[in-house]
């Protein structure tokens, strides 16, 4: 079982979990139906390590984007990534075996801003607002 590292931004905290291979394990860990992958970081080693195509990134939940209230956010410093909700930090080769991130927990925990919780650009200003399709049909011109 790798030990993987939670980004938790209820808690505002980053710690080492244990999980299986399992992606059932994975998503019970995050609390999500469906995992998506991001945030993956670039490939700064100039082809000197080993794992190159091995690149740190986050199991994070596909649909916390579009629930309601969003839940709160975190961001990836070097990147600009902006996540909701939990995610999991890690690699995955490219036979996908889950592996423990590149990354300790140090370095992670330096690289993460919790944001709290924040709205999607445009979505709560949006919604007060009337587009194309809510507007009223005018009456035609007799011209």
């Amino acid at each position: 079982m790798p030990e993987l590292l939670k980004i938790d931004p209820y808690l505002e905290l980053v710690y080492p979990v244990d999980v299986s291979d399992s992606l059932t394990d994975i998503c019970r860990q995050i609390g999500a139906r469906r995992l998506t992958i991001a945030g993956q970081q670039p490939d700064t080693s100039g082809g000197k390590q080993p794992l190159t195509n091995c690149l740190d990134a986050a199991y994070c939940d596909e649909e916390a984007i579009h629930a309601e209230p969003l839940p709160p956010a975190f961001r990836l410093r070097p990147t600009g990534h902006i996540i909701y909700g939990c995610a999991l930090w890690h690699r995955v080769t490219e036979q996908g075996a889950l592996q423990p991130p590149a990354w300790l927990l140090p370095e992670l925990i330096a690289h993460v801003e919790f944001l709290g919780f924040q709205p999607l650009a445009g979505t709560q200003s949006d919604s007060m607002m009337l587009d194309d399709e809510s507007l009223p049909l005018g009456e035609p011109n007799g011209d």
